[in-house]
């Protein structure tokens, strides 16, 4: 208990802090929101987000888009996925205030480059998707990345080639953004529908690119500029200046390709090479008539055509799904037998090999929000492994306390301490300090966020 009350004096002495530093700054364009996650789950949808059965991101951000809540972003894959999601909420909705969704990692070092600064990243995005010059504005330039995509935008919302050339990138920031002078370039060249831009981008002093990279890369600049302004110009034609690199060339002739030609076009450029550069989407999400299954069966790798069909059937293009009959409607499952899913046809959703009964058992208890099912599986392992997934995907602690194994308490127990802040969840874990170190490290790290954080916004 020494460690929650220090947590709440530390808490209650930011808060204070906070609020005194907030009233100092009365430039503010928008108030930063702050959400909580809803641990109520009024919706159906969720059992269907965890199951696994469909992409959990794109699931999570559908159910944010409907619910107009935001803090489901924080439930998708991985923390680097987050800012991305709530970009594209932000977009969905037309709310530009959703770039200011607060949220923290427990990885310290990250912890700034993905909240404040992914702020100014997501109004840069959001005021392209809007053609909207004034979210530029909203980057007010307290670092160097605010200061560079501030730079960025209003370089392309005036058409100034000349100031794309100028952008100065931060040696701490070259590693994302050494092709921005580039990019620049690129957008106006698009914005204003002037291919000509890509070629006086070669007569710049330090080329396309700045000095950030060699001249060599000028052939590469070519490329990604024709392929991109193409579309927009609406020429085909213009396609031909990337033949050079085919994962740019590619794209550009399937944005012009009517759905009666994608199969001639996918058997032209070999599926397994088409996939192999991430080009699925030209060949089937985009391009594929009314979500033609067939077409995945004529591709000859075993493996691409598993990508095929889970790419055509996965949200939001979900217009086949009904198609297909999915290992997890059945009533039962066989703990004995592994299921090798990519040899049914007829089986839709994620496909893989190797897939365990005890995993079916645990996604059918997720599905049907019948956790007694897990207490069937005989093996330990699975077992735990069934109780941990739905005690995280109905946020009840219970499920924690019929574990038998270490490892899955610890791993049950930890994201709860987190949210709760509270070190109690981690005395549940085991008797021995050494094992639950990590759990308490976890929130010490967070408060140390907390007071890193307050300092800087307080300075």
């Amino acid at each position: 208990m020494i460690l929650r009350k220090q947590i709440l004096t530390i808490i209650l002495f930011l808060s204070i802090i906070f609020v005194s530093g907030c009233t100092q700054q009365q430039d503010s364009a928008i108030e930063p929101n702050t959400f909580s996650l809803d641990t109520t789950y009024k919706t159906g949808l969720i059992p269907q987000c965890e199951s696994g059965l469909i992409d959990r991101d794109s699931c999570y951000l559908d159910i944010a888009i409907k619910t107009r809540n935001v803090s489901y972003c924080f439930k998708v894959n991985g923390q680097e996925s987050i800012p991305g999601c709530i970009t594209r909420y932000a977009i969905k909705t037309d709310d530009v205030t959703a770039c200011t969704t607060s949220y923290m990692f427990t990885d310290r070092s990250r912890m700034r480059t993905l909240t404040d600064d992914y702020r100014y990243r997501c109004y840069y995005d959001y005021a392209f998707a809007k053609d909207d010059r004034s979210i530029c504005n909203l980057m007010d330039p307290q670092n160097e990345e605010a200061k560079l995509l501030k730079s960025y935008c209003l370089a392309v919302f005036v058409k100034d080639t000349d100031a794309c050339s100028n952008l100065e990138v931060d040696y701490y920031l070259r590693d994302r953004y050494d092709k921005i002078q580039g990019d620049c370039h690129i957008d106006i060249a698009k914005k204003t529908k002037d291919v000509t831009l890509c070629d006086s981008a070669l007569e710049k002093e330090n080329g396309p690119y700045g000095p950030y990279f060699d001249r060599q890369m000028d052939g590469v600049f070519i490329s990604d500029c024709y392929s991109q302004v193409a579309p927009a110009v609406d020429n085909k034609d213009l396609c031909d200046k990337a033949k050079t690199y085919p994962y740019k060339y590619i794209p550009c002739v399937g944005a012009f390709i009517q759905p009666g030609e994608v199969t001639d076009f996918c058997s032209t450029y070999r599926p397994d090479f088409i996939f192999s550069y991430n080009m699925d989407a030209q060949c089937v999400k985009d391009l594929v008539a009314e979500k033609d299954i067939s077409f995945c069966s004529n591709i000859q790798d075993r493996k691409d055509r598993i990508q095929c069909l889970d790419t055509l059937c996965s949200p939001p293009y979900t217009g086949c799904k009904d198609q297909y009959r999915t290992v997890l409607d059945e009533t039962t499952c066989d703990e004995t037998t592994t299921y090798d899913l990519n040899t049914k046809s007829e089986d839709y959703g994620r496909i893989w090999s190797g897939y365990s009964g005890g995993a079916c058992i645990t996604d059918i208890a997720k599905k049907t929000a019948n956790p007694d099912l897990c207490e069937t599986i005989t093996n330990e392992a699975y077992r735990n492994k069934c109780y941990v997934d739905y005690a995280h995907m109905t946020e009840d602690v219970k499920y924690c306390a019929t574990l038998t194994i270490t490892e899955a308490r610890s791993e049950c127990y930890t994201p709860f301490a987190v949210d709760a802040m509270d070190e109690t969840y981690c005395q549940k874990i085991d008797a021995d300090a050494t094992i639950i170190q990590p759990c308490l490290a976890k929130i010490a790290s967070i408060i140390g966020q907390a007071i890193n954080a307050t300092t800087e916004l307080t300075g």
